[in-house]
């Protein structure tokens, strides 16, 4: 799946999106800095990280707003294992290619409560 990307150097956030083949159905706020867009096949779509510079360069020196301006490329792998998320941004800018993996994401914890009820009515 490819990744489109947007960088916003005024408010330093970073989105990551493809919503070629479905739209978001819920929107998930996983911390207070990174929110998860996920389809109604509980596919993730999209992030959207805020205070991206203070997010990459904490495990990454020389990532700072000049690097993220001057992105070439933004990739995100994802694994699925049972109930859980595993992913990884890769970002490219000049010749520096950074991986950032995020925390695991339990799937189950980051439904609400009415794409619960929605999906239990189709079993």
């Amino acid at each position: 799946m490819k990744f489109e990307f947007h960088y916003s150097p005024k408010h330093d956030v970073l989105s990551i999106y493809n919503y070629e083949k479905s739209r978001p159905e819920e929107t998930v706020e996983f911390s207070e800095y990174l929110n998860i867009d996920i389809d109604k096949e509980n596919r993730i779509i999209g992030l959207e990280i805020f205070d991206a510079t203070e997010f990459f360069g904490a495990l990454n020196v020389g990532v700072d707003k000049e690097f993220l301006q001057n992105l070439e490329a933004v990739d995100l792998q994802q694994k699925e294992f049972r109930n859980n998320w595993f992913l990884a941004i890769i970002l490219k800018s000049g010749e520096k290619i950074i991986t950032q993996p995020l925390p695991l994401l339990r799937k189950s914890e980051y439904i609400s409560p009415f794409v619960q009820y929605l999906q239990s009515l189709k079993h």
